[in-house]
């Protein structure tokens, strides 16, 4: 999870704007690989709408598929 504004640190973070690329810092996206390695994860599922461009760039730096929420929920 990222979250951001709730640290000192991460107040001043506040202003710079997320990747443009994957909606999360690259620290972030290694950490998040890192994750779904040892879960097993089949994919990663966002909570804030992303751009066609930001679901393709995290799947294809996490080797699996990055989707919307809404894209789940539609599904169910």
């Amino acid at each position: 999870m990222q979250r951001r504004g709730v640290s000192a640190g991460g107040v001043g973070k506040m202003v710079l704007p997320c990747s443009s690329r994957t909606l999360l810092s690259s620290g972030k996206v290694r950490e998040l690989a890192e994750v779904c390695e040892a879960t097993g994860a089949d994919l990663v599922v966002f909570v804030a709408a992303l751009t066609e461009h930001q679901q393709r760039v995290p799947a294809e730096v996490l080797g699996r598929p990055a989707v919307r929420l809404s894209a789940v929920l539609t599904a169910v």
